[in-house]
């Protein structure tokens, strides 16, 4: 075996059996409380056993080629990684997508330690074949492939980075309350939280808010709660698009304007009318406003904007195999999807802008109304979180940074 300067860090996950005799100190409590919950505390020993005997195999393979340190997990936060290691994970998809976050540049090796458990779609070597992996890694001789990671920045400068996916929303099973914000026009919404993916994701929670959603849809026939559930009446055109907004003000005011200059010329004398509105119809746009003109009345005013307020109405967009054809599996994907999950139509809040994709150099927005427990964050690490509150805004957009998985 040839001896690499590389340092080889293998980094491990705790079992449910771990977890369970750290709360429960003995190994026949945790027998006791596993089986009284109704669990098969056998399958505990035996998924903790092989998982061991993988990690061991694994370690075992790699003696004399390299420093080795095993890593707990738990401790990634904190660790500090050689630009020149190279990285296994032994465990389950997760825990992949969990260490990617830490890692910049390094290639990443997925090892799949009982794949009569475990699928492992990022996981395609396996302890017997590990050490010809890294061997063949070392060397510059195998593949790597870019695996492409979302970034939630709020205002304070926080930022989060996701391998799989976004969480924000309400922290438990509450209502969140926001306004989302995508391609130029925002809506208020009230739901159980916003899923952004990652192509690498696409395969996770992703899919089974799209399975679920198109079983419902198939199920239910029509309207059962009226036109209110698809009203877009909510749509507004969004704060980027301000220069068109305070074009439209100055037009709503001249109009304004020109009401009461219309309303005052017909309290003129009969005999002056026509004279009089014949010059306002062929001068009207180069009359100067009098500064001393009083304003119109207010409710001539409301009604004038009312009127002239701009109706939003958003195109429906129906996403076929071939639109996400990019996307979906794709690990380098330049492209994120987002899903609203149970939106809940009502006076104030829609539910038009519950789907979308996110090219690249495109950003989706999202301003929290939460008075309290609103969070942020990835791949279901809950207790690594951004706070989302009310006033924070969330910029949502593809990383600059890049997982390198090795294939």
């Amino acid at each position: 075996m040839k001896k690499i300067e590389n340092r080889i860090v293998i980094v491990t996950r705790e079992t449910r059996l771990k977890k369970v005799l750290e709360s429960q100190n003995t190994l026949s409590q945790a027998k006791f409380y596993v089986n009284q919950l109704g669990g098969d505390f056998d399958e505990y020993e035996t998924e903790h056993k092989q998982y061991h005997e993988s990690v061991q195999k694994t370690r075992q393979g790699l003696e004399g080629m390299a420093v080795i340190q095993i890593l707990d997990r738990s401790y990634l936060p904190n660790f500090i990684f050689a630009p020149n290691d190279i990285v296994l994970a032994v465990g389950q998809d997760g825990l992949v997508a969990n260490i990617l976050k830490y890692l910049d540049g390094q290639p990443l090796i997925g090892v799949n330690p009982d794949p009569e458990r475990w699928d492992g779609v990022l996981l395609p070597f396996n302890p017997k074949n590990a050490a010809r992996i890294v061997e063949e890694t070392a060397a510059g001789k195998r593949k790597y492939e870019e695996v492409t990671m979302a970034l939630a920045r709020v205002q304070n400068g926080q930022e989060l980075l996701a391998v799989n996916d976004f969480f924000i929303g309400q922290k438990g099973h509450g209502s969140a309350r926001y306004v989302i914000k995508f391609a130029g026009v925002k809506e208020n919404q009230s739901s159980s939280g916003v899923i952004v993916s990652t192509g690498l994701g696409s395969t996770g929670w992703m899919k089974s808010i799209i399975a679920g959603a198109n079983r419902i849809s198939s199920s239910v026939i029509g309207r059962p709660y009226g036109k209110t559930q698809e009203s877009q009446d909510l749509l507004e055109e969004d704060e980027v698009m301000k220069i068109g907004a305070l074009k439209q003000e100055v037009e709503v005011q001249e109009l304004a304007d020109l009401a009461f200059v219309e309303h005052d010329i017909d309290a003129e004398p009969a005999d002056a009318e026509p004279e009089i509105h014949a010059l306002a119809l062929e001068e009207i746009n180069e009359m100067p406003i009098m500064a001393a003109m009083p304003e119109p009345p207010v409710e001539m005013r409301r009604r004038m904007e009312k009127s002239f307020k701009p109706k939003i109405t958003l195109k429906k967009k129906e996403y076929g195999p071939s639109d996400l054809a990019g996307v979906v599996g794709k690990w380098s994907s330049k492209e994120l999807l987002f899903a609203v999950r149970e939106p809940f139509p009502s006076i104030s809040t829609g539910t038009s802008m519950v789907f979308g994709k996110l090219s690249s150099g495109e950003t989706l927005r999202i301003e929290s109304l939460m008075g309290e427990n609103g969070v942020i964050f990835s791949d279901g690490i809950e207790n690594d979180f951004i706070a989302f509150n009310s006033g924070t805004e969330a910029v949502i957009s593809i990383a600059d940074k890049k997982g390198l998985m090795v294939i």
